[in-house]
């Protein structure tokens, strides 16, 4: 089992039915067959890859992310998650695929935070004459946590809906595409006991996508890909029909293998956001979604940038523009022990004018900005493979020009991850 671990690692990582970023998950019809023909675990014509997820098991200071003038609530917190992602290979010309997610989260006090959730995906590929290759999925992924930076809790975000994919592939790997996507999203405060819930009547939507994909390979595993894609949102409550919008990007970039010196993604590129209601900012700039690690001896460098608008839920702002920048330094100092130490520097910009609530009263902020950091640092221990066991230290510290948002949390806990 310890040596079939890498491959049934790859395999999960390539065959994921999760919806990604467009350029950054394509794998042509012969790179999946073959990763799922290297799973040594079989059941049948089943080839199934089983994983547990640990993360954020520890000691929490801050749970609610409440600002310096607030009471801030700290707790003990866990989440757990195991996972069974099967493949079935029918000849050679079909694929299928799925995934069963339950996931668990746990407060000790906080027992209103408590969460059980489930995902469940399912994916076919087709290899079809001439080069061609179609795929199609359906997947209904709920998870309890803080899924966008603005918010101050987790809460409960739901999507469910479906992705196609039509691809003509040359044995080269070059490959030229349509992709399709539909989502509905759905949000939900977990520890509010009331029918009406505010994020929910801000942010529920539906996202429809469409995108043009072309990807050729250089070097022996890395690709070059360039991606345009238009998307429509149309918000599900009639209160946010104001927030309905459309959006067109595009991107380009250069994707690593998913072994070897070299791992992750560099993508870059250029959206529009268009709001339908008159008087809205539009938003046009330099979006990103980029992660690459380079190993060097016996350390490892990882630099990520990430920058894109997001929906707020605040009803004055709209939306906020969000950046990330992060850099991680590994060392491995020994086959079975590894050193980490990371920082994370962000910002949330708003655009027009936002009233916020503080001392009883509304205050009008002009360009309302958030600058945050956070530093961590700790060592992961290898469990087999490529899995270990991390421990953590964290500080989280935001400081804002809105009144009330300045924030401050730190972390101590543990972690699995499955890239040692």
């Amino acid at each position: 089992m310890t040596r079939a671990f890498p491959a049934a690692a790859a395999a999960l990582v390539l065959l994921a039915a999760a919806v990604r970023l467009p350029g950054q998950s394509f794998r042509s019809f012969d790179e999946e067959a073959a990763a799922a023909e290297s799973v040594r675990l079989r059941l049948g014509p089943l080839r199934l890859v089983p994983r547990f997820r640990l993360t954020e098991a520890g000691y929490d200071s801050n749970v609610y992310y409440r600002g310096e003038d607030g009471e801030a609530v700290a707790d003990m917190t866990a989440t757990l998650s195991p996972e069974l992602r099967g493949f079935w290979p029918v000849g050679r010309a079909a694929l299928l695929s799925f995934t069963e997610n339950p996931e668990y989260v746990f407060y000790g006090r906080e027992k209103g935070l408590r969460a059980f959730t489930h995902s469940f995906s399912a994916g076919l590929r087709l290899r079809l004459l001439r080069g061609l290759s179609l795929g199609g999925g359906y997947h209904a992924d709920r998870h309890v946590r803080r899924v966008m930076s603005e918010l101050d809790r987790r809460i409960r975000d739901s999507s469910a809906g479906g992705t196609a994919a039509l691809f003509f592939e040359t044995p080269r790997g070059t490959a030229l595409g349509l992709t399709g996507r539909v989502d509905d999203f759905r949000y939900k405060d977990v520890a509010s006991g009331a029918p009406d819930d505010i994020y929910g009547r801000a942010l529920d939507r539906r996202e429809v996508s469409a995108g043009l994909e072309i990807h050729y390979r250089v070097f022996s595993a890395s690709r070059l890909f360039a991606v345009v894609e238009w998307t429509r949102y149309a918000f599900a409550h009639a209160e946010s029909a104001w927030r309905d919008a459309e959006a067109v990007a595009v991107a380009g970039g250069l994707r690593f293998p998913l072994t070897g010196r070299a791992r992750g993604t560099v993508r870059l590129g250029w959206k529009a956001f268009r709001p339908d209601a008159a008087g809205r900012e539009p938003f046009a700039g330099l979006v990103a979604a980029s992660e690459a690690t380079v190993r060097l001896g016996r350390a490892a460098v990882t630099l990520g940038y990430g920058r894109d608008n997001a929906f707020s839920y605040i009803e004055t702002a709209y939306y906020y523009i969000d950046s990330r920048a992060r850099a991680r330094l590994s060392l491995y100092v020994a086959p079975f022990l590894r050193l980490d130490a990371g920082v994370q520097l962000g910002a949330m910009t708003y655009p027009g004018p936002q009233t916020v609530w503080t001392g009883g009263g509304p205050v009008v902020v002009d360009r309302r900005r958030d600058d945050d950091r956070v530093f961590s640092a700790g060592p992961v221990v290898r469990l087999g493979g490529t899995a270990g066991l991390g421990l953590t230290f964290n500080v989280y510290a935001r400081e804002s020009n809105a009144p009330g948002f300045d924030i401050r949390r730190t972390f101590a806990g543990a972690f699995v991850t499955y890239e040692f």
